[in-house]
Protein backbone atom coordinates (compact mmCIF):
# COMPACT_ATOMS: atom_id res chain seq x y z
CA UNK A 1 0.00 0.00 0.00
CA UNK A 2 2.77 2.43 0.85
CA UNK A 3 4.90 1.70 -2.71
CA UNK A 4 1.43 2.50 -3.94
CA UNK A 5 0.73 5.73 -2.78
CA UNK A 6 4.45 6.60 -3.37
CA UNK A 7 3.49 5.79 -7.11
CA UNK A 8 0.38 7.51 -7.06
CA UNK A 9 2.20 10.44 -5.54
CA UNK A 10 5.02 10.37 -8.38
CA UNK A 11 2.40 10.28 -11.07
CA UNK A 12 0.83 13.22 -10.30
CA UNK A 13 3.95 14.70 -10.01
CA UNK A 14 4.71 13.83 -13.32
CA UNK A 15 1.78 14.54 -14.58
CA UNK A 16 1.84 18.21 -12.85
CA UNK A 17 5.60 19.18 -14.24
CA UNK A 18 4.52 18.20 -17.58
CA UNK A 19 1.89 20.85 -17.39
CA UNK A 20 3.89 23.39 -16.16
CA UNK A 21 6.72 22.21 -19.11
CA UNK A 22 4.07 22.71 -21.33
CA UNK A 23 3.07 26.54 -20.35
CA UNK A 24 5.76 28.26 -21.95
CA UNK A 25 6.06 27.06 -25.31
CA UNK A 26 2.06 27.47 -25.46
CA UNK A 27 2.77 31.36 -24.75
CA UNK A 28 5.20 31.36 -27.56
CA UNK A 29 2.92 29.49 -29.88
CA UNK A 30 0.20 32.14 -28.67
CA UNK A 31 2.32 35.09 -28.96
CA UNK A 32 3.64 33.64 -32.45
CA UNK A 33 0.25 33.64 -33.84
CA UNK A 34 -0.87 36.96 -32.86
CA UNK A 35 2.31 38.66 -34.47
CA UNK A 36 1.59 37.00 -37.73
CA UNK A 37 -2.16 37.83 -37.45
CA UNK A 38 -1.45 41.49 -36.67
CA UNK A 39 0.26 42.13 -40.19
CA UNK A 40 -1.60 39.62 -41.95
CA UNK A 41 -5.52 40.68 -40.20
CA UNK A 42 -6.84 37.71 -42.34
CA UNK A 43 -8.80 36.03 -39.48
CA UNK A 44 -9.72 38.91 -37.63
CA UNK A 45 -11.11 40.78 -40.41
CA UNK A 46 -12.99 38.07 -42.11
CA UNK A 47 -14.63 37.30 -38.46
CA UNK A 48 -15.66 40.79 -37.40
CA UNK A 49 -16.25 41.68 -41.05
CA UNK A 50 -18.88 38.83 -40.88
CA UNK A 51 -20.31 39.51 -37.25
CA UNK A 52 -20.39 43.15 -38.18
CA UNK A 53 -22.45 43.09 -41.45
CA UNK A 54 -24.62 40.33 -40.76
CA UNK A 55 -26.26 42.34 -38.07
CA UNK A 56 -26.78 45.49 -40.62
CA UNK A 57 -28.38 42.53 -42.89
CA UNK A 58 -30.90 41.11 -40.22
CA UNK A 59 -31.87 44.65 -38.93
CA UNK A 60 -32.57 45.89 -42.79
CA UNK A 61 -34.81 42.57 -43.26
CA UNK A 62 -36.56 42.99 -39.99
CA UNK A 63 -37.38 46.56 -40.03
CA UNK A 64 -40.21 47.56 -37.67
CA UNK A 65 -40.51 44.00 -35.88
CA UNK A 66 -40.44 43.02 -32.27
CA UNK A 67 -38.58 39.75 -32.31
CA UNK A 68 -38.60 37.05 -29.51
CA UNK A 69 -35.85 36.56 -26.94
CA UNK A 70 -35.57 32.90 -28.52
CA UNK A 71 -34.97 34.21 -32.34
CA UNK A 72 -32.79 36.61 -31.16
CA UNK A 73 -30.83 34.21 -29.22
CA UNK A 74 -30.93 32.31 -31.96
CA UNK A 75 -29.78 34.75 -34.63
CA UNK A 76 -26.97 35.71 -32.29
CA UNK A 77 -25.45 32.68 -31.92
CA UNK A 78 -25.75 31.63 -35.73
CA UNK A 79 -24.22 34.79 -36.36
CA UNK A 80 -21.18 34.20 -34.26
CA UNK A 81 -20.57 30.13 -35.02
CA UNK A 82 -20.58 30.71 -38.81
CA UNK A 83 -18.32 33.80 -38.02
CA UNK A 84 -16.20 31.87 -36.24
CA UNK A 85 -16.12 29.09 -39.03
CA UNK A 86 -14.78 31.47 -41.40
CA UNK A 87 -12.07 32.43 -39.24
CA UNK A 88 -10.61 30.23 -36.71
CA UNK A 89 -9.52 27.71 -39.25
CA UNK A 90 -6.99 30.17 -40.55
CA UNK A 91 -4.11 29.61 -37.97
CA UNK A 92 -3.95 25.97 -39.22
CA UNK A 93 -3.92 27.49 -43.02
CA UNK A 94 -0.89 29.61 -42.01
CA UNK A 95 1.01 27.07 -40.18
CA UNK A 96 0.45 24.41 -43.51
CA UNK A 97 1.04 27.66 -46.37
CA UNK A 98 3.87 28.93 -44.89
CA UNK A 99 5.67 25.49 -44.00
CA UNK A 100 6.12 26.07 -39.88
CA UNK A 101 3.99 23.09 -38.79
CA UNK A 102 7.36 21.28 -39.28
CA UNK A 103 9.06 23.17 -36.82
CA UNK A 104 6.02 23.68 -34.70
CA UNK A 105 6.12 19.71 -34.79
CA UNK A 106 9.77 19.04 -33.97
CA UNK A 107 10.10 22.04 -31.35
CA UNK A 108 6.98 22.30 -28.89
CA UNK A 109 5.14 19.43 -27.22
CA UNK A 110 2.07 18.49 -28.92
CA UNK A 111 0.12 19.89 -25.78
CA UNK A 112 1.61 23.27 -25.93
CA UNK A 113 0.66 23.37 -29.63
CA UNK A 114 -3.39 22.65 -28.46
CA UNK A 115 -3.78 25.09 -25.63
CA UNK A 116 -1.60 27.85 -27.41
CA UNK A 117 -3.90 27.92 -30.49
CA UNK A 118 -6.93 27.19 -28.04
CA UNK A 119 -5.86 30.26 -25.90
CA UNK A 120 -5.46 32.17 -29.57
CA UNK A 121 -8.83 31.08 -30.85
CA UNK A 122 -10.34 31.98 -27.57
CA UNK A 123 -9.02 35.33 -27.64
CA UNK A 124 -9.98 35.89 -31.05
CA UNK A 125 -13.55 35.50 -30.69
CA UNK A 126 -13.62 37.42 -27.42
CA UNK A 127 -12.30 40.79 -29.16
CA UNK A 128 -14.29 39.97 -32.09
CA UNK A 129 -17.37 39.52 -30.00
CA UNK A 130 -16.52 42.65 -27.93
CA UNK A 131 -17.66 44.54 -30.81
CA UNK A 132 -19.90 42.37 -32.43
CA UNK A 133 -22.21 41.83 -29.71
CA UNK A 134 -23.43 45.54 -28.64
CA UNK A 135 -23.71 45.83 -32.48
CA UNK A 136 -26.31 43.14 -32.90
CA UNK A 137 -27.81 44.78 -29.22
CA UNK A 138 -28.60 47.88 -30.84
CA UNK A 139 -29.48 47.28 -34.32
CA UNK A 140 -32.24 44.36 -32.98
CA UNK A 141 -33.21 46.12 -29.99
CA UNK A 142 -32.59 43.47 -27.98
CA UNK A 143 -33.24 43.59 -24.06
CA UNK A 144 -30.53 42.58 -22.34
CA UNK A 145 -32.30 41.15 -19.32
CA UNK A 146 -28.49 39.32 -16.77
CA UNK A 147 -25.81 41.20 -18.52
CA UNK A 148 -23.59 38.25 -16.08
CA UNK A 149 -25.60 35.40 -17.77
CA UNK A 150 -24.91 36.37 -21.20
CA UNK A 151 -21.05 37.27 -20.27
CA UNK A 152 -20.66 33.62 -18.44
CA UNK A 153 -22.72 32.58 -21.86
CA UNK A 154 -20.14 33.94 -24.04
CA UNK A 155 -17.13 32.71 -22.11
CA UNK A 156 -18.28 29.15 -21.71
CA UNK A 157 -19.27 29.00 -24.88
CA UNK A 158 -15.86 30.46 -26.33
CA UNK A 159 -13.83 27.89 -24.65
CA UNK A 160 -15.64 25.10 -26.38
CA UNK A 161 -15.64 26.50 -29.79
CA UNK A 162 -11.92 27.47 -29.03
CA UNK A 163 -10.97 24.22 -27.99
CA UNK A 164 -12.69 22.20 -30.78
CA UNK A 165 -11.43 24.40 -33.88
CA UNK A 166 -8.31 23.60 -32.49
CA UNK A 167 -8.50 20.00 -32.69
CA UNK A 168 -10.52 20.43 -35.97
CA UNK A 169 -8.09 23.12 -37.86
CA UNK A 170 -5.20 20.25 -37.11
CA UNK A 171 -7.16 17.33 -38.56
CA UNK A 172 -7.71 18.96 -41.75
CA UNK A 173 -4.69 20.40 -41.97
CA UNK A 174 -2.81 19.53 -44.89
CA UNK A 175 -5.84 18.48 -46.71
CA UNK A 176 -7.59 19.66 -50.14
CA UNK A 177 -10.64 22.42 -49.26
CA UNK A 178 -9.88 21.96 -46.09
CA UNK A 179 -11.56 25.49 -45.42
CA UNK A 180 -14.83 23.58 -46.64
CA UNK A 181 -13.96 20.44 -45.03
CA UNK A 182 -13.23 22.41 -41.49
CA UNK A 183 -16.89 23.63 -42.06
CA UNK A 184 -18.29 20.28 -42.92
CA UNK A 185 -16.53 18.40 -39.88
CA UNK A 186 -17.48 21.20 -37.26
CA UNK A 187 -20.70 22.11 -37.87
CA UNK A 188 -22.53 18.83 -36.28
CA UNK A 189 -19.86 18.59 -33.39
CA UNK A 190 -20.55 22.30 -32.56
CA UNK A 191 -24.40 22.14 -33.09
CA UNK A 192 -25.24 21.40 -29.29
CA UNK A 193 -22.84 24.31 -28.29
CA UNK A 194 -24.78 26.62 -31.01
CA UNK A 195 -28.34 25.53 -29.12
CA UNK A 196 -27.01 25.24 -25.45
CA UNK A 197 -25.88 28.76 -26.29
CA UNK A 198 -28.88 29.91 -27.90
CA UNK A 199 -31.02 28.86 -24.95
CA UNK A 200 -28.78 30.61 -21.92
CA UNK A 201 -28.84 33.73 -24.18
CA UNK A 202 -32.32 33.42 -24.60
CA UNK A 203 -32.94 33.78 -20.81
CA UNK A 204 -30.63 36.83 -20.57
CA UNK A 205 -32.50 38.26 -23.41
CA UNK A 206 -35.75 37.87 -21.12
CA UNK A 207 -37.16 34.89 -22.28
CA UNK A 208 -37.50 33.53 -19.03
CA UNK A 209 -36.51 30.43 -17.37
CA UNK A 210 -33.97 28.33 -15.25
CA UNK A 211 -30.40 29.49 -16.54
CA UNK A 212 -28.71 27.10 -13.85
CA UNK A 213 -29.04 24.02 -16.14
CA UNK A 214 -28.07 25.62 -19.55
CA UNK A 215 -24.80 26.67 -18.14
CA UNK A 216 -24.45 23.60 -16.53
CA UNK A 217 -24.80 22.10 -19.80
CA UNK A 218 -22.34 24.23 -21.55
CA UNK A 219 -19.29 23.37 -18.73
CA UNK A 220 -20.33 19.45 -19.33
CA UNK A 221 -19.43 20.25 -23.30
CA UNK A 222 -16.35 22.12 -22.43
CA UNK A 223 -14.82 19.31 -20.15
CA UNK A 224 -16.24 16.81 -22.48
CA UNK A 225 -14.59 18.74 -25.23
CA UNK A 226 -11.10 19.73 -23.58
CA UNK A 227 -10.91 15.88 -22.45
CA UNK A 228 -11.15 14.69 -26.31
CA UNK A 229 -8.80 17.55 -27.43
CA UNK A 230 -5.81 16.49 -24.88
CA UNK A 231 -6.89 12.83 -25.55
CA UNK A 232 -6.41 13.31 -29.47
CA UNK A 233 -4.48 16.16 -30.30
CA UNK A 234 -1.22 14.13 -30.12
CA UNK A 235 -2.28 11.18 -32.49
CA UNK A 236 -3.60 14.15 -34.54
CA UNK A 237 -0.54 16.36 -34.72
CA UNK A 238 1.63 13.46 -35.26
Amino acid sequence: MPSAARGGTASSRSHRASLISACGPAWAVFVKDWRGEWRSRAALNAIGLFALATPIALSLGVAGQKLSPQVLAGLLWATLLFAALIGLSRVWVKEDESGTATLLRLHAPPESVLWGKTLWNASLLALTQLGAVPVFMVLLDARLEMPLLLLATLLLADLGLATASSLLGAMTMGASGRGTLFCAIAIPILLPLLVIASNATAIALGGGGDWGPALQALAAYDVAMLAAAWMLFDFVWS
